[in-house]
């Protein structure tokens, strides 16, 4: 019989290779090796060095640890080593390659990657009480790319359409006003944009350069008119506020102070309008053993959420599991009178309409 510290033991080990993985996929992506094989196919280790400007050694080793993990193929295992011939199997390319594709992942290494990044500030956080703000490039586009795909594909065509009333207004006159709090880089804005003619997105973001990036995403989709985007606070009582859909995107358990950015939500709304929360699912409370979504999320809160959640006085260190109770308690602190799951199916989100 396996014993509990053999199991455990043998975990660790499959998670080693499953780390190599994502360390090397994130060099492959950085270093521009698969859109290269993508565009001249299979290659030897000196062809694809000399055409991104990296060393054939260096490149010879991750070509061999890319077949060897099945993520490259090769032409001809036997030739000798400067020879053997390296390529992407069309499977791979949609997954490395294809931004379009809703199986692109290599932005999954690239935010693993920004939460490693973050490991001696962590280290230092949980010894002083102190949160991380958030800033570094790779965290910054990850986060943005991750959702990209399915905001342009489904959230005008599929996810909006289901709540009734808001797809109704979203597409009627006058122009209906829409709120992204925590827009980022700006899909869901865009999103809407692209999907309802009529609208006019403002987003809200503390990151400037994240804005910048939003800016030009909308100009290059066509609705540059159509969206703005401010390094404005919610909570800022210079906003006209009258908006028919203000939305946070997975932003709420981020930040230090969510019940006051919630009340700025409810009076940023037109008394006819719709606050939506989209945050990830969970479980209604702890458990064990825990689903794979409590499982992925409480990663995701101890490495980057919570340290966000963490930053300024009086912060709430909410962290990724913002469960239906705790939720509720925060949406009727500031000031709403119900909260409902918007019927919205997603396996990982859910969708939160909040009333006033």
């Amino acid at each position: 019989m396996t014993s509990d510290a053999e199991l455990l033991a043998s975990r660790i080990s499959n998670a080693t290779l499953a780390v190599h993985d994502v360390l090397t996929i994130y060099l492959g992506e950085k270093l521009g090796f698969y859109d290269d094989l993508a565009r001249h196919g299979p290659s030897t280790p000196s062809e694809l060095g000399a055409r991104t400007g990296t060393h054939e050694r260096y490149v010879r080793e991750w070509l061999e640890q890319q077949a060897a993990a099945e993520i490259l193929g090769c032409v001809d295992p036997a030739a000798p080593a400067s020879e053997r011939r390296f390529f992407l199997p069309p499977g791979a390319a949609e997954v490395l390659t294809e931004r379009d594709s809703l199986l692109w992942s290599v932005a999954r290494p690239r935010s693993l990657v920004a939460l490693a990044q973050k490991l001696p500030a962590l280290l230092e956080a949980f010894r002083s009480g102190e949160g991380i703000p958030e800033g570094t490039d790779d965290a910054r586009t990850a986060q943005a790319d991750l959702g990209r795909a399915a905001f342009l594909r489904f959230l005008a065509a599929d996810w909006i359409p289901r709540i009734a009333d808001v797809d109704a207004r979203l597409r009627e006159e006058p122009p209906a006003r829409v709120l992204d709090v925590g827009c980022g880089a700006g899909w869901a804005s865009i999103a809407l944009a692209k999907g309802y003619p009529l609208v006019r997105v403002d987003g809200l973001d503390l990151d400037p350069v994240a804005l910048e990036a939003a800016r030009v995403n909308s100009e290059e989709h066509g609705v540059g008119t159509r969206t703005a985007f401010h390094a404005v606070d919610a909570a800022s009582p210079g906003l006209p506020g009258g908006y028919d859909l203000v939305l946070a995107f997975e932003s709420l358990h981020d930040m230090p102070r969510p019940v006051e950015a919630l009340g700025a939500m409810r009076r940023l709304a037109s008394p006819a309008g719709t606050v939506l929360v989209i945050e990830e699912k969970s479980g209604e409370a702890f458990s064990i053993p825990a689903t794979a979504n409590d499982r992925l999320n409480y990663g995701w809160s101890v490495l980057t959420c919570l340290p966000s959640a963490m930053n300024g006085p009086g912060a709430a260190g909410t962290g990724t599991l913002l469960r239906r109770g705790t939720l509720e308690r925060y949406a009727h602190e500031a000031g709403f009178s119900s909260i409902e799951d918007a019927g919205v199916p997603h396996e990982a989100w859910t969708f939160w309409r909040m009333r006033p």
